[in-house]
């Protein structure tokens, strides 16, 4: 059945970063600074090494938990853990790059750049994809001085000095999640790589938007346009794209962070 009479939010608040048709993101105002490890595995405990030169050469652990606080060290950086849940039977990938509001597993956005980079790599292996730094207008509506798109195929990381979560350094501060194509009705699937990344409420890429509504109250959902397909919100910094409207239309791109064309 279609879904008529929703909540309608203007689509105009889809700009991406990245110039295409993923211009799409919303804005926020949470910050968290992190310190981000590079790991191999996780499972349900694992010891991660913290990145040389930013604090004492020690170690600190990761505990799949929902209560878990952030840690300062004594060099004022925060170390954070995101709560995972665990999914019997699945990849460690699966619990160690959650994708979320606050960004990839560990990787949180304000995360600097090279340890967002070796933090996934470490699980996905090398990027397929890198712009190096560039001026944001080469590339996309980002504000500030420089910008870096790092890719995984259908995977892409925003880097920059300016945005919605923190100014004046290089940091991580969105990401989108497969590729799709759109004829001005319908929209399908082109990339779904790596395959099996979810929220932590278990939506990914093919999930039906009838299971999305289900983990996420409140969730708006609009229709297409022109030039985007439907579309949901779960909040400010948490969206993603459908290929229609009906109960089992699939998830075909997911959104995290804030929206790069106005950042101040």
């Amino acid at each position: 059945m279609k879904r008529i009479g929703r909540v309608l939010v203007a689509c105009a608040v889809f700009v991406a970063c990245s110039g295409s048709e993923d211009r799409n993101a919303l804005q926020t105002t949470s910050t968290k600074l992190t310190l981000l490890p590079a790991m191999t595995t996780v499972p349900s405990t694992t010891e991660v090494p913290r990145e040389p030169g930013l604090v004492e050469d020690t170690t600190t652990t990761l505990v799949a938990t929902t209560t878990l606080a952030p840690q300062t060290t004594s060099t004022g950086l925060v170390v954070s853990t995101i709560p995972t849940t665990t999914v019997p039977g699945a990849p460690a990938i699966v619990d160690a790059l959650r994708l979320s509001d606050d960004g990839i597993g560990a990787a949180v956005f304000t995360g600097a750049p090279d340890g967002v980079i070796t933090y996934l790599s470490s699980f996905i292996g090398a990027a397929t994809g890198d712009t190096g730094w560039v001026d944001p207008f080469e590339i996309s509506a980002c504000s500030g001085t420089e910008l870096r798109i790092v890719s995984w195929g259908a995977l892409q990381l925003t880097f920059g000095d300016v945005s919605k979560v923190l100014q004046g350094r290089r940091h991580f501060f969105s990401f989108t999640y497969g590729q799709y194509s759109f004829d001005g009705v319908d929209a399908a699937q082109v990339d779904a790589t790596p395959a099996g990344l979810l929220t932590v409420e278990g939506v990914g890429l093919g999930t039906p938007i009838i299971e999305v509504e289900s983990v996420y109250p409140g969730l708006v959902i609009n229709p297409a346009d022109d030039f985007v397909p439907p579309n949901f919100v779960v909040n400010d910094n948490f969206r993603g794209f459908v290929a229609g409207l009906a109960d089992d239309s699939p998830v075909v791109q997911i959104i995290g962070g804030p929206n790069c064309a106005d950042p101040t």
